[in-house]
């Protein structure tokens, strides 16, 4: 038995894809009987480039899917599973671009537990 939130989807954590193509960056997770807040799924891209923020890319959070941030991959991203709560929060972006490179961090929370995990992502040219 987990005491606290895990993130199971851990194995893969490089991708690289030909421009145009689709990835889906793996977020899956167990929750623990411990975790009693409301459940929050956070993606955000870490730009190679420190001086930068993070842009938040997607997030779940209060029941509800916020699909409206970071406007340079509007329309390009879902989360694989329309319903989070599964256990599954893995991002999916569509007509991927060479901008898309970047590290991927994908955070979940659920009071008390609070897990993260970085995939690097690759978009080679055509």
């Amino acid at each position: 038995l987990t005491r606290s939130l895990s993130i199971t989807s851990g194995d893969q954590t490089m991708f690289e894809k030909a421009q145009g193509e689709k990835v889906t960056l793996p977020c899956t997770f167990v929750l623990s009987e411990e975790d009693e807040g409301p459940l929050d799924i956070e993606w955000v891209l870490i730009p190679a480039d420190n001086q930068k923020k993070e842009q938040i890319i997607i997030m779940y959070a209060m029941d509800r899917i916020y699909n409206d941030y970071y406007a340079a991959m509007a329309g390009r991203k879902q989360f694989t599973n329309p319903d989070p709560r599964s256990g599954d929060g893995s991002l999916d972006i569509l007509n991927l671009k060479s901008a898309d490179t970047g590290t991927y961090q994908c955070k979940v929370k659920k009071a008390p537990g609070v897990q993260s995990q970085k995939i690097q992502l690759t978009v080679l040219g055509k």
